[in-house]
């Protein structure tokens, strides 16, 4: 799995050079938010499994921080030690 997640950061750094280069387009710009997302829950699972946490990647979360960016991840993460 992380293998995967890795290529999917490979493809967004690729992206990101491809969006910088010229004039991105609104569905590049989409690609690299979700992309972001994807990428940044991983990481941050990384991270909250020292204290025992856990965010689920889903449809769901995947829209909201691509939508939200990190306001997104600090509301998923409140979520979660709420437990809701």
């Amino acid at each position: 799995m992380t293998f995967v997640f890795l290529g999917l950061f490979a493809i967004l750094l690729a992206l990101i050079v491809r969006s910088s280069l010229g004039q991105p387009r609104v569905f590049l710009k989409v690609l690299i938010h979700v992309l972001g997302g994807v990428v940044g829950l991983w990481l941050l699972n990384l991270l909250l499994t020292v204290i025992g946490l856990h965010i689920p990647i889903n449809l769901f979360t995947i829209l909201l921080v691509g939508l939200l960016g990190f306001p997104g991840v600090l509301a998923l993460t409140v979520l979660q030690l709420l437990g809701i």
